[in-house]
C-alpha cells in the first residue's frame, strides 16, 4: 500500500484489520526493488481496480445481508463492511494506492 494522501490512524487500522500490510511513502516500492538488484521493467497504478473491487463487494454482501449475518454473526460482517467502504473510500479519494510492479534480475 502506498499512502498517497492524508490517512488517519483509525483509517489505517481498519485498513489492516484483515492481514498484514506494509504501508509505504511514494518510491518507496521502487527503492527497494532497485536496492535487491532488480531492474523494474512496469509499474501500473491499480488502484481504480481496488476501488470498484471494493465497492462491487461490499454492494453484494449487502443484498445477501441475512443470509451472512446467521453465517458470520454481527460482529464479523460489519466488520469485514467496515473494511471494504474504507477500501473504497481511501481508494476512490487516492489517499491510499496500489500498485503492481514487475521487475527482472538478470543473473
Amino acid at each position: 500500500m502506498v499512502v498517497t494522501g492524508l490517512v488517519s490512524q483509525e483509517e489505517l487500522a481498519v485498513r489492516s484489520s484483515i492481514g498484514f500490510y506494509f504501508f509505504l511513502p511514494p518510491g518507496e516500492n521502487e527503492r527497494l526493488i532497485a536496492r535487491t538488484g532488480f531492474t523494474l521493467l512496469v509499474s501500473e497504478d491499480v488502484t481504480a481496480a481496488a476501488e470498484v473491487i471494493a465497492q462491487r463487494w461490499h454492494a453484494a454482501r449487502e443484498q445477501h445481508r441475512r443470509e451472512l449475518v446467521e453465517r458470520e454473526g454481527d460482529a464479523n460482517f460489519a466488520g469485514l463492511q467496515g473494511f471494504l467502504a474504507c477500501v473504497h473510500r481511501l481508494s476512490a479519494e487516492r489517499r491510499l494506492s496500489r500498485y503492481c510492479y514487475l521487475a527482472e534480475k538478470v543473473a
